[in-house]
């Protein structure tokens, strides 16, 4: 019988600690995650402080991982808040096949679907659009004549030399090679192709193309490395690429528990525009500030935390 009690009681105690949180595990940590590139964990990093400057408690995981992992994270509980692009959501997470290139319509679109079928919470989106671009140097863009993707498919269809390294080389990184709304899905929009592809590291695109070791690359529209390299962003002008643009998604549960995050992050998202952000990439990127100090600098100047 002392067995049989002893087996109960400790069962008993096993269920309790699963249902009540044991004292001093942080319960209402609202965890904070991004992805691990520059612009992201800015974000992240804005998001941190000013939810602390309004006295909600917060875990850092920032620089978490790729989009797929950050995702997973937030679906199982382990990320409460982050911020997402809309059409990142509409291709990879709700498996769109077509693109939606009006911002109002693609954040509907994700806001009803990512709340009905996950209950994530859209929260206001931000002017900011950090979409995929293709790149050339300015100067060869000039010289050449071409401004948009369909200026570029031309020139290359119509055998036009080619700038440095003397071939129409394209630089991407391994996911934009290979994603739907990628490099597969360019050329047969524009109809044309590359003379190659060279697969490399997120990021390291931006110099490659910048010392000519490729005549052209992808990017992301709001990094501060284009301006600063000499890049320009061909305009997209038959509209291949979804609209990116950025918003905070919140756990519903997490919402409930703090509903103040709505308005505390609207007034900031409403600030963020490709060129703001841009110029906080840069100061990364460029200028060598860390992620939190070029959150706290522009916070400060906004007026959004003292």
């Amino acid at each position: 019988m002392q067995k049989g009690l002893i087996f109960w009681t400790a069962l008993f105690f096993v269920a309790m600690a699963l249902v009540f949180p044991v004292q001093g595990i942080q319960a209402d940590e609202v965890v904070v995650g991004s992805k691990e590139f520059t612009e992201q964990i800015i974000l992240g990093q804005i998001t941190l402080m000013v939810l602390e400057e309004h006295g909600i408690p917060v875990q850092d995981e920032t620089n978490l991982g790729g989009t797929l992992v950050l995702r997973e994270a937030q679906e199982y509980g382990e990320v409460d808040i982050c911020w997402e692009y809309t059409g990142t959501a509409l291709i990879t997470h709700l498996g769109y096949a077509e693109a939606i290139t009006d911002p109002e319509e693609c954040y509907q679109v994700v806001k009803e679907e990512d709340y009905e079928r996950f209950n994530l919470v859209w929260l206001d989106y931000a002017p900011l659009n950090n979409t995929y671009t293709i790149m050339m140097r300015e100067d060869d863009a000039e010289e050449l004549g071409i401004k948009t993707l369909s200026d570029l498919a031309r020139a290359i269809n119509e055998e036009v030399d080619a700038p440095e390294p003397g071939t129409w080389q394209f630089g991407a990184d391994h996911e934009y090679s290979i994603r739907d709304d990628g490099y597969p899905g360019l050329t047969e929009h524009y109809e044309f192709h590359f003379d190659g592809v060279q697969i490399m590291d997120l990021g390291i695109t931006y110099a490659a193309l910048r010392d000519g070791n490729v005549a052209m690359a992808m990017g992301f529209a709001t990094d501060g490395r284009i301006d600063a390299f000499g890049l320009v962003n061909l305009v997209d002008d038959k509209n291949y690429h979804p609209v990116y643009n950025a918003a905070p998604v919140v756990r519903e549960e997490t919402l409930e528990q703090y509903p103040e995050i709505e308005e505390i992050l609207a007034p900031i998202a409403a600030e963020l525009d490709d060129e703001t952000m841009s110029g906080l990439n840069a100061m990364v990127d460029i200028e060598g500030y860390e992620p939190y100090e070029v959150a706290e600098i522009w916070l400060e100047k906004e007026g959004f935390i003292d």
